[in-house]
């Protein structure tokens, strides 16, 4: 079982910096680190660079070591990393402004949406919107607006890219039966922006019911970046999606490790057991549990509460027996389309296991829209697409992004 330890020193160095709220024992470790493997020596500052960059950790890491500033840090890596902050810092602003833009259109339709993770979970977790890498935009909606809410997207000049084929109203009901969200790109800003109508491509997946009412209600709250509004979930509701994202991604990308973490440093113990205890209620505990097992041995945040499930609980396992070897076998940058597809349908029937999850997963390869794309039937056929999406083989697969 591969430990903190057993990473390479580069690796070991971003985990320790990659963390909120250093305690001082992390900071001497931090200090030592860097001390043992001065810039002409051991410790393999380019590809120190590399990992940061790759896992979506820079501005953390830059924030941790301009807070400690270890005497072996080498000027030029300082410069990176700063260079690398101060970039995101202005793409944060940027996608603020974005958001400002998209929910005006959307109020002035009368429909609200709500900001999943992006500047405000930065802003929540870690007390500034700049300090999380930004990517896309993610907005959560309801489902029963969607022409409106494309046609608005439209006119703000974003281009649907996924799915990319010609959408009719039977097209349009079969992907919302079977995904998530669509994604869009803007030829103005360059933002990608993923509409989501659920948090998860497959239905049965317990964090969907973060959303059901009949399993409490999700708590929402707003937050204020950049003197920009937005809805979010409560801190506590974030917390369980972005760890079962995290989950379902193996951990490709270790900013979703980072981000469990900041919730685990964050949370006082009565709010982490409360949210254990939501965890248990909605069918999430296994999957919250082995995220919490890996950031307690990766990230260092030692976290013991009566409701865990123990480390070598089946799934916790599974988890890090598939993240550690997609860390290794890529050179500790992992990327998602390297995995093949029986790969994450065998992750994806570990999390959600169940007749109705496997013939979920089923249907959502019959009626996948890259088949509408290369055979364009008119609606009235629509009928003979799950034979096309038998015959035709699939590509590699991107999970959740």
């Amino acid at each position: 079982m591969l430990t903190f330890r057993d990473f390479p020193g580069h690796v070991q160095l971003m985990l320790l910096t990659a963390r909120s709220r250093l305690r001082d024992s992390e900071i001497q470790q931090i200090h030592e680190l860097t001390a043992e493997y001065p810039a002409n020596a051991a410790l393999d500052w380019s590809q120190f660079l590399a990992v940061t960059a790759h896992h979506r950790v820079s501005s953390l890491v830059f924030e941790s070591l301009e807070r400690t500033r270890p005497e072996g840090l080498p000027q030029a890596v300082y410069d990176e990393l700063q260079h690398r902050a101060r970039h995101n810092a202005f793409e944060a602003l940027r996608s603020a402004n974005e958001v400002r833009r998209i929910s005006s259109a959307f109020a002035a339709a009368g429909i609200e949406f709500s900001v999943l993770k992006g500047v405000p979970l930065s802003q929540a977790l870690f007390g500034n919107p700049n300090t999380r890498h930004v990517g896309d935009i993610d907005i959560l909606t309801e489902p029963s607006l969607l022409p409106e809410q494309i046609a608005i997207l439209s006119d703000l000049g974003y281009n649907l890219i996924n799915p990319r084929s010609r959408l009719t109203p039977h097209r349009i009901a079969s992907y919302v039966s079977f995904w998530k969200d669509f994604t869009f790109q803007s030829a103005g800003s360059g933002f990608e922006l993923d509409l989501h109508w659920r948090l998860f491509n497959n239905r049965f997946h317990p964090a969907n019911l973060i959303l059901n009412p009949a399993n409490g209600q999700s708590n929402f709250e707003t937050l204020t970046c950049f003197g920009v509004p937005m809805r979010t979930f409560s801190m506590q509701d974030q917390f369980l999606y972005i760890a079962t994202h995290g989950v379902l991604d193996a951990f490709t990308y270790l900013k979703s490790l980072a981000d469990v973490a900041g919730f685990l440093r964050l949370f006082t113990p009565q709010e982490l057991d409360d949210a254990l205890a939501r965890a248990a209620g909605l069918g999430l505990l296994p999957q919250i549990s082995a995220a919490i097992h890996l950031a307690n041995d990766w990230m260092g945040t030692g976290i013991a509460n009566p409701r865990l499930l123990g480390v070598d609980e089946p799934l916790a396992s599974r988890i890090r027996e598939r993240t550690t070897s997609m860390l290794l076998r890529q050179n500790f940058k992992p990327d998602r389309s390297y995995a093949s597809p029986a790969q994450w349908l065998r992750l994806e029937i570990d999390l959600v296991p169940g007749f109705r999850s496997l013939a979920e997963i089923a249907s959502r390869f019959v009626w996948r829209p890259r088949v509408w794309a290369a055979v364009d039937l008119p609606d009235q056929l629509f009928w003979f697409y799950p034979v096309l999406g038998i015959l035709m083989l699939p590509r590699h697969h991107s999970v959740e992004d």
